[in-house]
C-alpha cells in the first residue's frame, strides 16, 4: 500500500513537492520547541553572500541570493530566538548564552546597497569576509571558475584530463588550480572578464568600504585575497594571498582579525595545516561555512550555517538550523 502510494505521488512533481514542503515545515516546528534549549551554551554562526531584489545570474544558480524582504523576515527571526553580538564581543569572549553571529561572504555590491540598512534598521551587528581583489578591479577568481565551468562546454574536460585524480566531479569548480585554468585561458585568447562581470553581478568598490566602514555595528574580515581555494595553494601562495588581503584590509577601522575560507568546507578546501598557517599569520578565529551549531563559543574555528531564499518561515529556519548533527566535529 504505501509502496503504492509513493508511485502514485512520483507522477505528480507538484503534489511531492507539497508534501516535502509540508514534511520540513512540520519537522521544523518540531525541531524548534524540542532542540531551541540545546542552543543555550552554543552559537550559531549564519552565512550569507548576496541581498538583492535582482540578484545575478550567478547568485541565482547557486542560490546565493536572498530578496531583502526575506532577509528582513530571518533578521527579524534571528533578533526574537538569539542574542546576536559583534565580533568584539566574540574575540573577548563575551558570549551570551544563545548567542548568534551574522556573516557575510565575498563582498558583492548587495551587501552594501540592501543588506546593511537592514542590518542598521534592525541594529544588528555584522561581519563581512572580503576578497579585495575584485574591489580593486581584478576579476573575481570565484566568478572566472563558475563561468568557465557552467558556459564553456569544452572547459570541464579541459579541466578534468589536466586535474588528474584532483579533479572534483561534484563541483569541478574546486579543482581550478590557478595553472590549469590561466593555460585554458592562454589557449583560448579569451579573458572573460566581461562575461565574468555580468555573470557575478556588481561588486562592491572602495567608496563602498568607506561608507560602511564608518556605520557601527558594520566589520570586516579577511577572504583570501581572492577567492581561492585553499587546498590547491602553496604555503607561499596562502601566506602571501591572506597577507594581501590584510593589508588592503588595514585602511578600515573596522577590519577584525577574522578569517573564513572561501567556499568553506573542510576536506575539500583546506584541512588542519591550512588553519594552522593562517593563525600563525594573525587569525584569531577561523570560518567554515560547514552547516552546524557551534557548542563551544570559545573555539578558534567555528562553523557556519547558511539561510537561503527558500527559508521563508520559522518552522524552515529551525530545519536549516537542525537539519544537521547539533554540534561541531
Amino acid at each position: 500500500m504505501i509502496a503504492g502510494l509513493k508511485q502514485h505521488i512520483s507522477k505528480y512533481p507538484r503534489l511531492k513537492k507539497a508534501l516535502k514542503s509540508a514534511k520540513t515545515t512540520i519537522l521544523g516546528a518540531a525541531l524548534g520547541i524540542i532542540k531551541s534549549g540545546s542552543l543555550r551554551s552554543g552559537l550559531t554562526v549564519f552565512v550569507y553572500h548576496d541581498v538583492s531584489p535582482s540578484p545575478a545570474e550567478s547568485s541565482r544558480r547557486y542560490s546565493l541570493n536572498v530578496p531583502p524582504s526575506v532577509f528582513e523576515f530571518q533578521l527579524e527571526f534571528i533578533k526574537k530566538r538569539f542574542n546576536v553580538i559583534g565580533p568584539d564581543e566574540l574575540l573577548s569572549g563575551k558570549v551570551p548564552p544563545k548567542a548568534a553571529l551574522i556573516t557575510f561572504d565575498d563582498g558583492l555590491k548587495g551587501f552594501f546597497t540592501y543588506a546593511v540598512p537592514l542590518l542598521e534598521k534592525h541594529e544588528l551587528p555584522v561581519i563581512i569576509f572580503m576578497n579585495m581583489a575584485p574591489v580593486k578591479g581584478e576579476v573575481f577568481w570565484s566568478g572566472l571558475i563558475t563561468y568557465l565551468c557552467e558556459k564553456r562546454d569544452d572547459f570541464v574536460p579541459y579541466l578534468k584530463e589536466r586535474a588528474g585524480n584532483g579533479f572534483n566531479e561534484k563541483a569541478p569548480f574546486l579543482s581550478c588550480s590557478r595553472e590549469i585554468v590561466h593555460s585554458y585561458l592562454n589557449a583560448s585568447g579569451r579573458s572573460f572578464d566581461e562575461e565574468v562581470s555580468a555573470f557575478i553581478g556588481p561588486f562592491a568598490a572602495e567608496d563602498d568600504l568607506k561608507a560602511a566602514s564608518g556605520i557601527k555595528n558594520i566589520y570586516f574580515g579577511n577572504h583570501l585575497y581572492n577567492h581561492d581555494n585553499a587546498l590547491l595553494l602553496s604555503d607561499s601562495e596562502l601566506i602571501e594571498s591572506f597577507r594581501k588581503n590584510e593589508e588592503a584590509l588595514a585602511a578600515y577601522s573596522n577590519t577584525r582579525p577574522l578569517f573564513a575560507f572561501p567556499f568553506g568546507q573542510p576536506g575539500a578546501c583546506f584541512n588542519e595545516r591550512e588553519m594552522d598557517i593562517l593563525f600563525a599569520n594573525g587569525a584569531k578565529k577561523i570560518f567554515s561555512s560547514f552547516p552546524v551549531v557551534n557548542v563551544n563559543p570559545s573555539a578558534r574555528f567555528l562553523h557556519r550555517i547558511a539561510l537561503y531564499e527558500t527559508d521563508r518561515s520559522c518552522p524552515k529556519i529551525w530545519h536549516r538550523i537542525f537539519r544537521q548533527r547539533n554540534q561541531a566535529y
